[in-house]
């Protein structure tokens, strides 16, 4: 019996010292944490981490994620990776960020509150309340899957509203004619930054100034492009609008064949006189240089593109990337594969069938040359060149102007306010890049339950139909009080039938449901055996491993039977 009982009490020591070891001494241990993910997608990137060591007093994040049965599974999935991704914000502020998760319910108090902080309920709430004693509270209204290459810089994004409450400083070059209507832009501009308004005829660009947006600079002198050009070189970040066509005339041939040279050392060129066409974008036949690019003809990994449903274009250029250019040519717009670039006094005639996309708007990040490589009017050369530069170049300036639609205007004023604030965002966050998102293991999942979704709603939508036929005709059939006589009993029976038919109609829907549910539900139990029982099975291999060694090294007598 010693054996025995040797054992019984070595199991029951180990298990006394587990439990106290997790209760005493488990608090004390250091927050040791691995990511083990393909593309390292639950880590903080080093420019968020950098971001994260610039708080100097604490922020308090509040998380509304509604959990209501009408919440689609993807938004369910993508809320425990945004609450992920709010933790490691947590945990790498170490202490400067606290977060709060909350699950508002209808009509509750926390449902108020989240509405009165401009949360969208759609339905249920799916945002983030950022506060900073002293300072106005910021909000992301909701959080959007398709956004998620975007997220941590979404939350950085938040955290910077945070830090630096005061607008940023851009300026405004305009070489546009007068009258060109580009006023209530202007105004929107206003609003959102401390805007600073040069001159066409400006010779330099303030030294305060730090991100500069130029519109069609076809219509600028040559000392303006200069200054333009030592801008860009000395650090300064560009958001550039540049048409095709020469909108109110050049001021000399020496400023075109300049703007040529300026965009040719940034690494790109535009044809003049040259526009695209798009018959699959474009609502009208008649008009086929205005066109709506639709999500799908976008970067959805640039910051450009944020939240950005369409953009609409009228007599659109189309870039290209020089191929001795060292410089990163990254597309933001682009048309479709039916596209094509004529001239622009061909537009109307007959046009060919076969096309190609072209680039309308890029970002270009890079090695850069001065055009000005001999200086300019007998001034010594400036700076020649840039080890990187920060440009985007978008071939339109029709679209800062207003398009026909309120949701037209919106968008388009939106891809502009996206990339100023990109540009002049401060070094840290502008310094986050969209990260890669890899493919989630229970991806396959998901889509299986997609698939029965849409094939429920399809199927059961004539018995709903039905179901609630029956309840009306039920309800007509069934006043207070029934009149006597035969046509009593003909209602009766009748009622009889409906009230069968309202039992049977459920149950029906309901049969249908778990029918079309049911592969998915097996695969999910089948992936939950798979990620559940391998540990423990492992574990317990091993402690049969130990006590089978054991009992070969100390024989059990056969009197400890007895």
């Amino acid at each position: 019996m010693r054996y025995p009982l040797r054992t019984g009490m070595t199991l029951s020591v180990i298990l006394l010292l587990f439990l106290a070891f997790n209760l005493v001494w488990v608090v004390k241990l250091p927050d040791l944490r691995q990511d083990f993910s393909q593309q390292q997608t639950n880590t903080l990137s080093p420019a968020a981490l950098h971001l994260l060591t610039t708080l100097e007093s604490p922020l308090d994040f509040y998380y509304f994620n509604s959990s209501i049965p009408a919440k689609k599974s993807i938004l369910k999935h993508y809320a425990k990776r945004v609450e992920e991704k709010l933790r490691a914000f947590e945990h790498a502020a170490n202490g400067r960020i606290n977060l709060h998760i909350i699950d508002p319910t209808p009509f509750s108090e926390d449902a108020y509150k989240a509405g009165l902080y401009g949360l969208r309920d759609q339905p249920g709430f799916f945002g983030l309340i950022g506060a900073r004693e002293g300072q106005t509270a910021q909000r992301i209204e909701s959080f959007n899957p398709e956004n998620e290459p975007l997220l941590e810089y979404e939350i950085s994004h938040l955290i910077t509203q945070l830090l630096h409450p005061e607008p940023a400083i851009v300026g405004l070059l305009s070489g546009l004619p007068a009258g060109a209507s580009i006023e209530p832009l202007v105004l929107e501009l206003h609003r959102h930054f401390d805007l600073l308004e040069l001159e066409p005829t400006a010779d330099h660009v303030p030294s305060r100034i730090k991100t500069l947006m130029l519109v069609h600079p076809r219509g600028l002198p040559e000392k303006t492009l200069y200054a333009i050009d030592q801008f860009v070189l000395g650090g300064g970040k560009l958001l550039m609008f540049i048409d095709p066509l020469d909108k109110g005339g050049s001021k000399t041939t020496s400023s075109a064949t300049r703007l040529d040279g300026l965009l040719a050392g940034w690494g790109v060129s535009m044809p003049s006189n040259k526009v695209l066409v798009d018959p699959t974008y474009a609502p009208s036949e008649h008009q086929p240089a205005t066109f709506t690019l639709p999500r799908q003809a976008m970067n959805t990994r640039d910051v450009s593109t944020w939240k950005l449903g369409t953009v609409t274009v009228s007599n659109s250029g189309a870039l290209f990337s020089l191929d001795k250019s060292r410089a990163i040519f990254t597309p933001l717009l682009r048309s479709s594969r039916q596209s094509l670039l004529i001239d622009s006094d061909a537009v109307g005639s007959a046009l060919p069938t076969r096309g190609e996309p072209h680039v309308i708007a890029a970002r270009l990040e890079g090695p850069a040359y001065s055009a000005f490589a001999d200086g300019f009017g007998g001034r010594p050369p400036g700076l020649q060149k840039a080890a990187q530069i920060h440009v985007v170049v978008v071939a339109d300036t029709d679209m800062l102007s207003e398009p026909p639609g309120e949701s037209a205007r919106n968008a388009n004023k939106l891809f502009v306010m996206n990339a100023l604030d990109n540009l002049a965002a401060p070094q840290a966050l502008a310094d986050i890049r969209p990260r890669a998102v890899a493919g989630h293991s229970l991806k396959l999942l998901a889509k299986r339950r997609e698939a029965a979704e849409r094939a429920y709603r399809d199927q059961a939508a004539e018995l709903e139909r039905r179901l609630a036929r029956t309840e009306k005709e039920w309800q007509r059939l069934n006043p207070d009080v029934t009149a006597l006589g035969t046509e009593s009993v003909d209602t009766s029976t009748q009622l009889q039938a409906l009230n069968k038919e309202r039992l049977r109609l459920p149950m029906e829907l309901h049969t249908l449901k778990n029918t079309l549910y049911a592969p998915v539900q097996r695969l999910e139990r089948n992936v939950k055996l798979l990620v559940i029982v391998p540990l423990p099975a492992l574990l317990c291999l091993i402690a049969w491993g130990l006590f089978r060694r054991r009992r070969r090294r100390w024989p059990v007598p056969p009197s400890a039977f007895y």
